[in-house]
């Protein structure tokens, strides 16, 4: 697997194989980085179910300050850093082996917040909607922060949550993926 872009495009991602990950396809990574094109420079970013660590290298790559990878499977979670650690990106990056809904519930009891969340939840088990419910009015999410959700094709994604509010749905194969703002009402 290969960087896509920024400053650390065509860098290999080392990552094993296994059942319960589904990487985000190449062309959905490419397409989710070009809508954000520019708008990474400097943001706070947070990588939920995080898998390889793709999305959140993507945007390290892109010039996000820094990233807070979160990832339940700890083998997933050491690939991860040893990723980060190739490419000298471990003093912008933090990794935890959590669950996902537990981790946005302790950053925003503790007041912690980022300018972009990226969420790809294993499909079919409802963890995309319950992480929105949790996003959409929690002090995590940043004034004018984006979220992006991907989820299967055919799953109903909410046009508005909250304070997230729907900005994009493009469906590439079998994935959506789905762009929320956070508005203040």
């Amino acid at each position: 697997m290969k960087i896509l872009t920024g400053a650390l495009r065509g860098q290999t991602l080392s990552f094993t194989p296994n059942v319960r990950l589904r990487p985000t396809a190449d062309k959905v990574r490419k397409a989710i980085f070009d809508a954000l094109r520019g708008a990474l420079e400097g943001a706070q970013v947070l990588d939920l179910f995080s898998g390889t660590g793709a999305l959140g290298i993507e945007a390290l790559s892109a010039g996000a300050k820094a990233v807070t990878f979160v990832e339940i499977d700890r083998r997933q979670s050491s690939r991860i850093l040893e990723n980060l650690r190739r490419l000298k990106l471990l003093d912008r990056s933090r990794v935890m082996t959590a669950d996902a809904l537990k981790a946005v519930l302790d950053f925003s009891r503790r007041g912690l917040s980022f300018d972009f969340i990226f969420m790809d939840p294993p499909y079919g088990r409802g963890l995309d909607r319950k992480l929105m419910d949790a996003l959409s009015e929690s002090p995590a999410v940043n004034e004018g922060g984006i979220v992006v959700l991907e989820c299967r094709r055919n799953e109903d994604a909410p046009g508005e949550k909250g304070q997230l509010k729907m900005i994009r749905s493009k469906v590439y194969g079998d994935t959506r993926v789905v762009i929320y703002s956070r508005v203040l009402q």
